[in-house]
């Protein structure tokens, strides 16, 4: 019997987290898959090695074996393939035995949607290397499932989108394919600007989402802000003048909470971004006064920003154009 199922496994130099996570595919009661590991080191002999010791033919390496960085290889698993379905898994991430068995009868419940999306159960490593439940899942805990549109405010900014607990039909997958320039922090944030809505929410946490003490995301400030900039500022730009107004006070309306302060991000962008001057000009004298002085004591940070929509023109260019954009529109035309 073909296999149904593609899963791309990702990995880069962790053979010990990619065993615990090859295992948790071996231990699927859905048996009608294929993965191809995806070795973002072609000179780490350890994942050939590991393939080769758990010898289960289900298995095999990606060929050729090249360094892509982790959105390359995100993008990598959004292409037509043989199977109608399809999945990725980072290697420090592992699935609870029935995710494919679930993933595959929700889709089938649901042939209007494109994809589905698993909640997660979130576990934290220790200095010692051993790991540690949380308690706390991605979602609340809710039960079944439900269809899930953006709205408006949800795409400044956020996701829902969580990459390894995706299953999709691979028949349009290509056109989901993200910026190869933005890092992976965002590769969630702009997929979902393309991913036909609605899609489909599946609330039990079926997918061990790993907090590890190393990470590929970008520890410089200005990146996850500059995005997020990016992100909101996108939005205002595809919205006519009336509805700016209505979402930036909507934006601020779910941000200010007692003892809390408005999100700097949606002040920044209403500081330097014509098409969302409707948050700067909502934005509370002390919230301003914070921003700029946040501004004068991190010049350099400021200025990265600022220069940030000029620096990255395709990213920004890929998220006012179709199809992008018409992900903005359908959640406008829902408001």
């Amino acid at each position: 019997m073909a296999p149904t199922v593609r899963i791309h496994v990702i990995t880069y130099r962790r053979p010990v987290l990619l065993r615990r996570c090859l295992k948790s595919l071996l231990a699927q009661t859905f048996p009608g898959w294929t993965a191809e590991v995806l070795n973002d080191d072609p000179s780490d002999g350890s994942v050939a090695a590991l393939v080769a010791e758990l010898g289960d033919p289900r298995i095999r390496l990606s060929d050729p074996c090249i360094h892509r960085g982790a959105t390359g290889n995100f993008n990598h698993a959004f292409r037509d393939c043989a199977e109608p379905f399809a999945s990725l898994l980072e290697d420090d991430n592992w699935w609870a035995p029935r995710f494919l068995d679930t993933m595959l009868h929700a889709l089938e419940e649901h042939p209007e949607a494109e994809l589905a999306c698993g909640n997660e159960r979130i576990w934290r490593e220790g200095p010692d290397r051993a790991w540690t439940d949380t308690g706390s899942t991605v979602w609340p805990l809710l039960e079944g499932t439900s269809l899930f549109s953006p709205s408006l405010a949800d795409l400044c900014g956020s996701a829902k989108l969580c990459n390894s607990s995706l299953l999709y039909r691979t028949r349009r997958a290509g056109d989901w394919r993200t910026p190869g320039t933005i890092p992976v922090d965002v590769t969630e944030h702009f997929r979902e600007r393309v991913i036909p809505a609605p899609f489909l929410l599946v609330h039990e946490p079926l997918t061990n989402y790993a907090v590890t003490l190393g990470t590929a995301r970008s520890n410089r400030r200005e990146i996850w802000g500059g995005y997020q900039l990016l992100l909101i500022g996108s939005v205002f730009r595809l919205l006519p003048p009336p509805a700016q107004r209505t979402l930036a006070a909507a934006l601020y309306a779910s941000t200010r909470k007692p003892g809390c302060l408005g999100g700097a991000n949606l002040v920044g962008a209403g500081f330097l971004f014509p098409e969302a001057r409707a948050l700067w000009t909502l934005a509370s004298p002390h919230e301003k006064a914070r921003f700029l002085a946040s501004s004068l004591r991190h010049p350099v940070v400021f200025l990265r920003l600022r220069r940030f929509r000029r620096t990255h023109r395709a990213d920004w260019d890929f998220l006012v154009s179709s199809p992008a954009a018409d992900a903005v529109h359908r959640a406008a035309g829902r408001a």
